[in-house]
């Protein structure tokens, strides 16, 4: 078994996010109160250390949140990244999601 070096739990969640400057939506997934797995066709254009702006439509908002993350982790698949500088209404929105749905999804390794 490995060891999860991640601070938060995570859901198998999925949500289409967009990254700005790059086209069309993506699938975001392993959703957690710190950040998300974005599958993206070309992860080569990222960078661990960039700095990436996203815009979500969580599920119980009226209006799509913008939120600032930091990439953690490039894979073939997609890209980790981490949430900073959050505004306070978009954390509470994330953690209501997260709290609402992990009750309902799969959690990863379980």
């Amino acid at each position: 078994m490995s060891h999860d070096n991640r601070k938060d739990p995570r859901i198998d969640f999925y949500l289409q996010v967009m990254i700005q400057g790059h086209e069309g939506p993506q699938k975001a997934k392993d959703f957690s109160m710190s950040g998300l797995f974005i599958q993206v066709v070309d992860p080569s254009i990222f960078n661990k250390g960039d700095e990436v702006h996203l815009v979500m439509k969580l599920p119980h908002e009226n209006d799509p949140i913008r939120v600032k993350a930091l990439v953690m982790r490039v894979t073939s698949e997609g890209i980790g990244v981490e949430f900073i500088d959050l505004q306070p209404q978009h954390a509470m929105a994330l953690e209501y999601c997260f709290h609402v749905f992990r009750h309902t999804v799969p959690i990863p390794g379980t």
